[in-house]
């Protein structure tokens, strides 16, 4: 196949990479970006240095820094992508396999369609591939060897594990290309020497790390079948199309192209349509939440429904988040507490989630906890996002020594450098004391020491901050949500009852309603600011609900409270530690 072709190919593969990752993953990408952070320092750059694979870590760290920003993931992917194809279409044709292009990106699509939590595999057969074709387009056989020799060695220092994936690709070149299977066999004998020579000379570290560095998946945990797949692909496929490389199923280049062409579109379109990440609305509200628009979360929503816990509680926040919770009751499903506070904080997002809804309560104590659990539970032990709400918190506690140790990690991050800096004046108590959102974050604290876990006591925790703060909106509608969508109407009434005569939300007119009109005491309803109209379609519900039927009522009554009291499912009550 002519070089038109091949480059045809090779742009078609870019361009469908690229818009995978864009339409697929693109809010998981973003999501991960926050579990890096590359720093500024040469302590940093010499830590990884140091290390088996370091450098890999390294060029993923500062690539990922990107990823936050709209193309920038899918842009780097689909070049890397790209770069270890060409490579390895170089290799395939040095192996005497003229296949062209279209057999070299075939391997590729293992990493679109498996994306593990960072790149750190992309960079490390990026490496892998590009050091093979170099190997193999080396006439000179006493040259190759020594340059082989030097770059199974580099690889092993700077991208553990590419020095196994290169020792493997050079065996099938020497075996293929020159019958020197002696060769083939020092190559993977001195791959698999050096890991141990490391650890008794180089590093202290286990045998899983020596082999395959701890930057490819959390070393605490087994590494995911997926990973040893996309390990010896490369190898295997170029083995496979060896062995039919004078086979043609189609003799006409001009067919041949046409139908790869097809076949590649074909691939890629599918890929966008089936290959679904199910986190995807957890991710894109979590992005939009760092970003503050709340209103993209609510219109997301409203518009396509929400699909699981996290993303509720996402949209939960937002409404509370622009001051219209109660009025969101009814256009939001209500799964229970569950759906205003995460079940467990084990999980990436979980850690941020609890954080970003203790901190809009103003459970300073519990949005430190948690943002605290979420950086050290995560698989670098940094996270630079809850670093940042570590600061917030230790400013308006007034630890002003603990915040300035994080500020100072944070400037050698580039993304947040300029952030932290600016925090630095409120290291002065009286700067900070005399700052707006300072201000209004103390105001919303538990004025005495409010000792309840929102994990286990939610209901307590919150009802502790409204005894104290009864001016925090944001922990009264979380409360009366919550008691509102288990149909506890009898607390409903106590918490409501201080803010007679305010004017309320409709969802807490229709609720008071309820309670009064159960209660057969009509006259108490003046106490309360009841709009005429809200009390009117709440009796004509009255008169004429035991004439409709569900979808009838669902119609005319759909956004009320009194609708979802008698036709909305109960949520499970929670297990709560008081």
């Amino acid at each position: 196949m002519n070089k038109h072709n091949n480059t045809i190919i090779l742009l078609l593969f870019t361009l469908g990479c690229g818009l995978f990752i864009e339409l697929n993953f693109r809010f998981w990408y973003c999501f991960m970006e926050q579990y890096m952070m590359f720093q500024t320092t040469a302590r940093y750059f010499m830590q990884h240095l140091t290390e088996p694979g370091g450098m890999t870590e390294y060029i993923t760290e500062f690539l990922s820094m990107g990823f936050y920003y709209p193309l920038c993931a899918a842009t780097t992917i689909a070049l890397v992508l790209s770069a270890t194809s060409y490579g390895f279409y170089r290799y395939m044709k040095a192996c005497d396999i003229d296949k062209g292009m279209f057999a070299a990106i075939i391997p590729s699509f293992l990493l679109l369609l498996f994306p593990q939590e960072t790149i750190a595999h992309f960079i490390t057969l990026f490496a892998a591939i590009t050091s093979a074709a170099i190997y193999a387009n080396i006439k000179c056989d006493k040259w190759r060897w020594g340059v082989g020799f030097f770059m199974l060695t580099a690889l092993y220092l700077l991208a553990a594990p590419a020095n196994l994936i290169l020792a493997l690709l050079i065996a099938i070149y020497e075996c293929i290309a020159h019958r020197r299977y002696w060769v083939a066999t020092a190559t993977i004998a001195w791959s698999a020497l050096l890991p141990l020579l490391a650890m008794n000379t180089l590093y202290i570290i286990p045998l899983r790390e020596a082999y395959l560095s701890k930057h490819l998946a959390h070393p605490e945990v087994e590494l995911p079948s997926i990973m040893w797949v996309i390990g010896v692909a490369y190898p295997v496929w170029t083995l496979l199309v060896y062995a039919i490389r004078n086979k043609r199923l189609i003799t006409s280049d001009k067919w041949r192209a046409r139908v790869q062409y097809i076949s590649l579109v074909a691939a890629i379109l599918a890929c966008i349509v089936f290959k679904i990440d199910l986190m995807e609305q957890p991710y894109m509200y979590d992005y939009y939440a760092r970003e503050g628009e709340w209103e993209k979360i609510m219109q997301h929503a409203q518009r396509y429904g929400v699909r699981d816990f996290d993303a509720l509680i996402y949209a939960n926040l937002a409404s509370s988040h622009l001051g219209q919770m109660p009025n969101n009751f009814t256009r939001t499903p209500q799964m229970g507490l569950y759906g205003l506070y995460p079940r467990e904080t084990k999980y990436y997002i979980q850690n941020i989630l609890s954080s970003e809804v203790a901190w809009q309560l103003g459970h300073v104590n519990t949005a430190q906890r948690t943002a605290f659990i979420g950086t050290l539970g995560s698989r670098r032990s940094i996270q630079p996002r809850l670093m940042k709400r570590l600061v917030e918190t230790y400013i308006i506690t007034g630890e002003m020594a603990v915040a300035e140790k994080f500020i100072k990690i944070l400037e050698t991050y580039p993304r947040y450098s300029a952030w932290a800096t600016a925090q630095r004046p409120l290291l002065n108590e009286e700067v900070a004391a005399a700052t707006d959102w300072v201000i209004e974050k103390r105001n919303l604290m538990p004025q005495t020491d409010n000792h309840y876990d929102m994990q286990n006591s939610f209901p307590a925790a919150v009802k502790a901050i409204i005894t104290d703060r009864p001016q925090n909106k944001a922990a009264l509608d979380y409360m009366l949500t919550f008691v509102l969508m288990y149909k506890d109407i009898t607390n409903f009434m106590e918490y409501i009852a201080p803010y007679k005569g305010e004017v309320l939300p409709k969802l807490y007119q229709e609720a008071i309603c309820v309670y009064f009109a159960a209660q057969l005491n009509e006259q108490a309803l003046e106490a309360y600011k009841i709009d005429p109209a809200i009390w009117n379609r709440f009796t004509n519900y009255n008169r004429n609900m035991q004439m409709m039927t569900p979808e009838t009522a669902y119609k005319m009554y759909g956004d009320t409270y009194y609708y979802y009291l008698q036709y909305g499912t109960t949520p499970e009550p929670p297990k709560i530690q008081e």
